[in-house]
């Protein structure tokens, strides 16, 4: 048999789950920098290794190593790119980042970013790039040059883009949010702070929320100690229909109650449409 062994280490802001074999290891990081303290790795995570703590005043992932199995779904769904899953062989010398769950199927993939058409750019136009909460855009040769590890697909670039079709965002999830402001004490700012695209503003009451750049990520949820946010995530868009369990679990913990019934009332439909093109063959 293999000797194997599973160790965690601290490497300054980033965290490294590491199951070593005799030449190959497999490396599950964690980058804590770029971390927006949402909670989607905690809820897909299918062995519940992950948890969420306070650290510096920010919250963070915390990683059970003996219930991590280094599947890599955390890194699948992560919108900010701070989990990576890393192969190594020590005898071939090779180094590669890896998704084997969804290479192996069971699991879709999606798109999470923005695709950006420069040549459809006005010269001297850089209204995406101020409008960019995360800095993921830059003017550069031959014109705008767009970071996609920082894009959150937030979609301020598109609303602020003068041409249509060069800027166009692909979202991880369709869903609504809203503020119940009664809830909200006076002069607390904790979702303002926590939000990663800068879609609350406080008012004299309260705050209030624009949903056209809201990413459904959670930050806010885990910022919120009264309660006063609805998040509903209605859709995960990825290419194809996943068919393994740790995907149903998944999708099951992410979306709301209300995206089954919206489900049921597609495939009724989907039905339906089948059944009216099969009654006029």
């Amino acid at each position: 048999m293999p000797k194997t062994r599973k160790t965690k280490q601290m490497d300054g802001r980033v965290v490294r789950i590491v199951q070593k074999l005799w030449v190959d290891s497999m490396e599950l990081s964690l980058d804590l920098d770029p971390c927006i303290g949402c909670e989607l790795c905690r809820q897909v995570c299918p062995t519940e290794a992950i948890t969420l703590k306070k650290e510096d005043g920010r919250t963070v992932p915390w990683v059970d190593t003996e219930k991590c199995s280094l599947c890599g779904l955390c890194a699948t769904f992560c919108p900010a790119d701070a989990v990576k899953l890393t192969a190594r062989n020590t005898w071939k010398g090779t180094e590669e980042e890896v998704t084997p769950i969804l290479d192996v199927g069971g699991v879709p993939h999606f798109s999470k970013g923005m695709t950006l058409d420069v040549s459809l750019c006005p010269p001297g136009c850089c209204e995406c790039v101020s409008a960019c909460p995360r800095e993921a855009l830059s003017v550069g040769e031959p014109g705008v040059v767009l970071d996609r590890r920082r894009c959150l697909s937030c979609s301020h670039c598109e609303a602020a883009c003068p041409v249509e079709g060069a800027i166009v965002v692909k979202r991880l999830f369709e869903g609504t949010i809203s503020v119940d402001t009664g809830k909200c004490p006076v002069g607390c700012d904790m979702c303002v702070g926590s939000c990663p695209t800068h879609c609350f503003q406080e008012k004299q009451r309260g705050v209030a929320v624009d949903p056209r750049h809201c990413i459904c990520c959670g930050a806010c949820l885990v910022a919120c100690f009264y309660g006063a946010i609805d998040l509903t995530r209605l859709r995960l868009l990825s290419s194809g229909d996943g068919y393994s369990a740790v995907w149903s679990r998944a999708v099951d913990r992410l979306l709301s109650e209300n995206s089954r019934y919206l489900s049921q009332s597609e495939g009724s439909r989907k039905r339906l449409n089948a059944l009216l093109k099969e009654s006029k063959l």
